[in-house]
């Protein structure tokens, strides 16, 4: 749940400062103590406007800049360091195309994640939750769709961002996995690079920087291109089975991992993603403070010319069959999951499902149909596991494997105050484990403070073929200071946190040095636990594994892994038997 704004006279601009002036010469003199201051896979057809920037590869990151009409803004090089990273993030994020608009088009791209995790660092008053990032190594066709900023065009990759509060861990892309994404194409706004002035070796953004008359030249912005965040994503897993009949049993199957939803988390959030102008209004301003909770998710806002972003179009994407030869009748098999919510309501999009045989490789062409009502109602998303196989054909010997997560010993807590930082740090951990690409967020692990063996239970039952590979991927953070900021503004924070008063500009210098205090405490890396077992034995025992983990803020990481790898069959009767339990065969 999101925490409730305040209300009252916090918002009441009249009582914050007396006029903007003041308020913009009291934020720059409590920062920076300046003297003299007082205290199918189609997504439909593309706007005009985006066919045309798809004949341009890779897009030039120079047109992000706002004096190049791009929605990212800079203050000049001389401004105070603090001050200038406030404007990166004023917004955080603008369209590709149309920059000063957060309104965009959604744009569909293809690939293979070269890269999964999630993100540690993520600025809380833009977020509701950390974003979870995968980066993508884009089909030939859709690497039109990388900017200059995101590096040397043959090797770069577009980086996906979707919060973790709006993304359900099921849904995640594993290393390999293929993907399918559609959302909102933008530049992210951190990540400027300068250039210098004319005729000197003085570094520059734009020509405020230079003396009066010359011109900065060879500006070279690095800002990357993402889709951030997506609106649909289907995560297409291949190299396993699964049971494609209740009667039957498992075979190898490509399994895709649906999820379609407005909620955008702060990224998609119209309020969050306006530029604010002059910057004092980012934390000041009435309309800002009032982002959050989160209430314009821009995927709903319809433009004046059609339907809003989220139901423009369906979701298309193809779902292989896996390579088997003699393959009999092809076999589609969907698993609902909780649908999304709009308003409290739940209405799952249809499905649209086409087998198509011929070629070289057999698939089902998958379409989730949000541009068609469901009884009279729009639909307020789609979240499904689809199983794609053969009935009948020859069969391949798979292993059904449980692997079981029973614990987290804590060598290192990594909860030593920070120097600066006035708050408590708080209780907890974060966790998500990865097995064959499939993630869970482990629970369990909310009160760690100190040492010790911590239980946590977390399942997954898989099958594979005997000549696979099992692996097992675990990484871990210590929360921190940061953590307590998101969902909120910069304003609710400052008052609620930090002893800011607005009827007391006094107490904005404090407040202020604690926040950014706050701000650079960011969680603690526990390192990662990675093991791998092969078949046909899979690393099988009756002893459970402890493994230790590396890396991270500790060098030799901060904690070990307790889990067990079990081989499973069915007994005469369908229950399902461990092959370690006494009598078993």
């Amino acid at each position: 749940m999101r925490p409730a704004e305040p209300r009252g006279q916090v918002f009441n601009q009249g009582i914050l400062m007396s006029s903007r002036c003041l308020r913009f010469a009291v934020l720059i003199c409590a920062l920076f103590g300046v003297g003299g201051c007082g205290a199918g896979e189609t997504a439909g057809a593309l706007s005009e406007v985006l066919q045309s920037a798809a004949t341009t590869a890779p897009v030039d990151s120079n047109s992000a800049f706002s004096a190049n009409g791009g929605g990212c803004y800079l203050l000049p090089m001389e401004s105070p360091a603090d001050l200038k990273r406030l404007q990166t993030v004023n917004p955080e994020w603008a369209p590709v195309v149309h920059g000063t608009s957060p309104q965009s088009v959604p744009v569909l791209a293809h690939g293979i994640a070269r890269e999964s995790h999630v993100s540690k660092e993520d600025f809380p008053a833009g977020h509701v939750t950390f974003d979870q990032n995968t980066e993508l190594d884009l089909d030939p066709d859709d690497r039109w769709l990388l900017a200059s900023g995101n590096g040397d065009p043959n090797k770069a990759t577009l980086e996906l961002e979707w919060e973790t509060g709006s993304y359900p861990a099921w849904a995640w892309p594993g290393v390999g996995d293929r993907v399918v994404v559609l959302g909102r194409w933008i530049f992210d706004c951190g990540h400027p690079g300068p250039g210098t002035c004319h005729g000197t070796s003085a570094l520059c953004d734009t020509d405020l920087d230079c003396a009066a008359g010359a011109a900065c030249e060879w500006t070279k912005f690095t800002y990357r291109s993402e889709i951030h965040p997506p609106q649909a994503t289907a995560v297409i897993r291949s190299g396993r089975g699964g049971v494609l009949d209740e009667e039957d049993d498992a075979k190898l199957v490509t399994r895709a991992d649906v999820w379609v939803s407005a909620d955008g988390g702060g990224a998609g959030d119209s309020c969050v993603v306006t530029h604010r102008d002059p910057l004092d209004l980012l934390i000041f301003g009435a309309e800002s403070a009032r982002c959050f909770p989160l209430r314009e998710p821009l995927a709903l806002i319809a433009p004046t010319d059609g339907p809003a972003p989220f139901y423009a179009t369906d979701f298309s994407f193809d779902l292989p069959l896996p390579a088997v030869r003699g393959g009999g009748e092809p076999f589609l098999r969907t698993l609902g999951r909780e649908t999304p919510a709009i308003n409290h309501a739940r209405i799952p999009a249809s499905l649209r499902t086409v087998p198509k045989l011929g070629g070289s490789q057999p698939h089902f062409e998958v379409t989730v149909r949000m541009t068609k009502l469901v009884n009279g109602a729009r639909p307020t998303g789609f979240a499904a596991t689809i199983l794609a196989g053969w009935r009948d054909g020859p069969e391949k010997k798979l292993a059904h494997l449980r692997v079981s997560i029973e614990g987290v010993v804590v060598r290192n807590a990594l909860k030593a105050p920070t120097p600066g930082v006035s708050k408590t740090l708080p209780e907890g951990w974060k966790m998500q484990v990865n097995v064959n690409g499939e993630w869970q967020e482990i629970a369990g692990l909310e009160k760690v403070g100190k040492t010790g063996l911590y239980p946590v239970s977390a399942t997954y039952d898989l099958y594979l073929p005997r000549d696979g590979t099992l692996s097992v991927h675990a990484d871990a953070s210590s929360t921190a200071c940061v953590d307590t900021l998101f969902g909120r503004s910069l304003l609710t924070d400052l008052v609620q946190e930090f002893g800011f008063n607005p009827a007391d500009v006094s107490t904005l210098p404090p407040a202020l040095a604690a926040g950014s205090a706050c701000l650079a405490d960011i969680e603690r890396d526990a390192g990662e636990v990675n093991a791998s077992f092969a078949g046909p034995r899979f690393g099988v025992k009756a002893e459970s594994y402890e493994l230790a983990s590396v890396g991270g803020a500790a060098a030799d990481g901060a904690f070990n892994l307790r889990f067990r790898v079990e081989r499973i069959r069915e007994d005469h009767d369908g229950e399902e038997v461990s092959l370690l339990q006494p009598g078993a065969r």
